[in-house]
């Protein structure tokens, strides 16, 4: 599987799976709003993948603490 890479502000970037949830929660929330400030598809789509990723790591962390809980 392809490693995802989280970029922050100052272009920093991190693998999506070393990010702290709080930051993924709250880049998501950013990624959301700024989807709105593409001019191009390209842009927009390359927005989207960034929803999309970050999401996918947060449903991953989801289920695998949902795995750690009793029944």
């Amino acid at each position: 599987m392809e490693e995802k890479f989280y970029t922050s502000s100052d272009g920093t970037k991190t693998p999506l799976k070393d990010v702290e949830f709080t930051h993924l929660s709250n880049a998501l929330a950013k990624r959301y709003r700024e989807i709105f400030n593409s001019t191009t598809k390209d842009e927009f789509g390359q927005r989207l993948q960034e929803i999309y990723d970050i999401k996918e790591e947060i449903y991953k962390r989801i289920n695998e603490f949902n795995d750690t809980l009793k029944d």
